[in-house]
């Protein structure tokens, strides 16, 4: 996103002052809006709305106003494992970006040949997502293990579709929102291996084993992937830096220039663009850091940072190291908090409301194909 050096100007002034363009302080999230298959309540039209009713979990994270809108979809499989990782289960990653067009920051080209630009930039940022995600969240999703069904056979494949409609900065955060939230909804029918004896061919006169999986119906006795509730969260801290002429920074005696910087985290697109550099940080719920990356500055574009520097001349002073790890375990603790209270609220309310609608068609049966 291309703004003035005025409106650059004014936004990290803003945030310098700890009041943001949107009256956020620094560390403040936007209000994100939850949407998933347990969720139905009569005070939120939007909480109504029907679940993907094919898919075993499902989530939708969405702000006011329609400016992001993240919506993700998770469909388990029973499939053989993998022959390097017999006893895991087996996770997959895809984000579409079709509908918003890039992510939401990737705008029309001019001229000719704009519409194939334009789809080629989209699919080399759905692919830098996705690769992001998967090395991020992925890893520490679930329990791989507790997806094995019958070691060495069958194991669950839990293929993850996310799909933004409407992003306005920091997709990665709204993507491992709603990738926690259907997974925590996700629900596996109970299976059973069985090994039955049968007779053989008359011609050898023996018996043989078949072997077969039973797979029970019910929801009730479904249950979700083990660790889904320990799935971490990405904290994307977006630094600003006011250049000296800004700020009226001194001069040190080495003649070097100071500048003024600072931390913010779930920043608008406005707030990417003036980003000198974006460091994504994957905190778990006991706030343990499991994975770090950094992304170039600029706002639409997610180029990685190179040895050198990275992409566009993109920096941060090595003294902001220590206050974008702090932020991003303050920031992710307080989101952790606030999912965990508003899932419990919604459990309360889900449990005296028996109003079901078209969404819940299927809520007591799997489709077994």
């Amino acid at each position: 996103m291309a703004i003035s050096a005025s409106e650059a100007h004014y936004i990290i002034e803003s945030c310098l002052t700890d009041l943001r363009i949107d009256g956020r302080s620094k560390c403040e999230h936007r209000p994100y809006t939850i949407t998933n298959r347990s969720t139905h309540t009569k005070t939120s039209q939007a909480a109504n709305s029907p679940a993907f009713i094919l898919s075993n979990g499902s989530s939708r994270i969405h702000l006011p106003g329609s400016t992001t809108d993240v919506v993700c979809s998770v469909k388990a499989d029973l499939v053989h494992p993998s022959p390097s990782k017999p006893n895991q289960g087996i996770l997959e990653l895809n984000v579409d970006l079709s509908l918003c067009g890039g992510g939401g920051t990737l705008e029309a080209s001019a001229g000719g040949g704009g519409a194939q630009k334009r789809r080629r930039q989209q699919r080399e940022e759905e692919s830098q997502i996705t690769s992001l995600l998967q090395r991020l969240i992925l890893p520490h999703a679930v329990n791989h293990e507790s997806l094995v069904v019958w070691p060495g056979k069958y194991v669950w494949r839990l293929s993850i579709d996310v799909m933004v409609l409407r992003c306005d900065g920091c997709v990665l955060d709204a993507s491992s929102i709603a990738i926690r939230e259907a997974l925590q909804n996700t629900k596996l029918p109970k299976v059973q291996a069985v090994m039955e004896k049968g007779n053989d061919d008359a011609n050898n006169g023996g018996s043989a084993s078949k072997n077969d999986l039973l797979v029970d119906g019910d929801h009730h006795k479904a249950v979700s992937p083990c660790g889904a509730e320990d799935c971490p969260l990405v904290i994307t801290v977006s630094v600003l830096s006011s250049p000296p002429s800004a700020t009226d920074a001194v001069t040190s005696t080495t003649g070097s220039k100071r500048y003024k910087s600072i931390a913010i985290i779930d920043a608008r697109t406005e707030e990417e663009a003036c980003a000198s550099t974006r460091v994504c940080v994957t905190v778990d719920t006991n706030g343990m850091v499991c994975g770090v990356h950094t992304l170039g500055g600029g706002g639409a574009g997610m180029e990685e940072e190179g040895e050198q520097g990275g992409a566009g001349g993109s920096s941060m002073p090595i003294s902001m190291l220590g206050e974008v790890v702090t932020t991003a375990s303050m920031a992710a603790k307080n989101l952790y908090t606030k999912l965990d209270r508003d899932r419990q609220v919604v459990k309360d309310v889900s449990s005296t409301d028996n109003d079901c609608g078209y969404g819940y068609l299927l809520k007591n049966h799997f489709l077994i194909q």
